[in-house]
């Protein structure tokens, strides 16, 4: 199999296992269990194949390796790819793990949109529900009325009203606001599962019409994502603006150490007279002290840089 189908295959199951993963994680909150180590695990595999999908991909993209490089961080042209060796602006494409990266985030922000549409469109998860799963009992709850208000400001509020007898005691008649969704799925007569506390039967739960997390989650989750995703979106630019207009050095790898599935070391560099060094990890077994890489670098702060063939984006040719 050419590398370049087992990339696609690799990427496209990585991607199918974390995303699965991730949405497992978010519908076992807050209870976690079982659905939660599941999403653990299936996130870790997909990180393992889109490690492998990756790596396929720069192999099968990377020329040569240039061991044994003087240790001079030189910008000769003649060590830099074709389409580096006149100055910017560039026109620039996406790379493999560019096109990686955004897909998973549209991807993940898809899932969290959904998860969000769903739990606003149900009763919201009371904060003892874990208590009330493992100490409360059970009743059928016969839904005995579906009415709305209109307020003055045009807004139309729902109400459910629903009956339900507790082990000992007078049946309780219960009428509370619902979202629009609860709504239109239930009509009366209908009947549903309650879990309720024993001692104080008040407080309860509609198991089939609760979302399976609480608002305070969702919020959590989302600001989450939105940090994570705001410093992937400042990544993205930051290479396309390399890549555009950065300029480009010949660089060499040092101090290559081995770090699980992957070897993290240093690229040193000369920009504007000054030695700079980047951190950076790769999974190539090849890799070794002194093989030279290309890095780009903003001429205005030259210590913002990255190493060309681990970017998001790359020059046309």
């Amino acid at each position: 199999m050419q590398s370049g189908q087992a990339s696609k295959i690799w990427l496209a199951v990585g991607a199918s296992l974390a995303i699965s993963g991730g949405f497992a994680i978010v519908m076992s909150l807050p209870e976690g269990g079982e659905t939660l180590w599941l999403g653990v695990a299936l996130v870790a595999a997909g990180s393992l194949a889109l490690r492998r999908g990756l790596a396929a991909a720069d192999q099968g993209t990377r020329s040569t390796p240039r061991h044994e490089a003087a240790p001079s961080a030189s910008a000769s042209g003649s060590d830099l790819e074709p389409e580096l060796r006149t100055p910017g602006p560039r026109d620039v494409t996406l790379t493999t793990r560019g096109k990686l990266v955004l897909g998973v985030w549209v991807a993940v922000l898809a899932v969290f949109g959904l998860l969000s549409h769903q739990h606003f469109g149900y009763l919201p998860a009371p904060p003892s529900k874990k208590l009330l799963d493992q100490e409360g009992a059970t009743a059928s709850a016969t839904v005995h009325s579906l009415d709305t208000r209109i307020l003055e400001n045009g807004r139309t509020l729902y109400f459910l009203g629903y009956t339900f007898t507790a082990e000992a005691g007078a049946p309780m008649r219960v009428n509370q606001s619902v979202p629009p969704r609860v709504h239109e799925r239930v009509s009366e007569g209908d009947t549903t599962e309650v879990v309720y506390m024993p001692l104080n039967p008040e407080h309860h739960y509609l198991p089939e019409l609760t979302s399976p997390v609480t608002t305070g989650m969702v919020m959590f989750i989302g600001v989450v994502l939105l940090l994570a995703a705001g410093f992937a979106e400042a990544q993205r630019r930051l290479h396309r603006r390399l890549a555009v207009s950065g300029k480009a050095v010949s660089g060499f790898t040092a101090d290559v150490r081995r770090r699980g599935g992957v070897r993290a070391f240093l690229v040193n560099y000369d920009a504007s007279g000054k030695r700079q060094t980047l951190r950076t990890r790769e999974r190539n077994p090849e890799l070794r002290n002194g093989q030279t890489v290309t890095v780009l670098y903003d001429p205005a702060i030259p210590s913002r840089a990255v190493v060309y063939r681990h970017g998001m984006y790359k020059a046309r040719r």
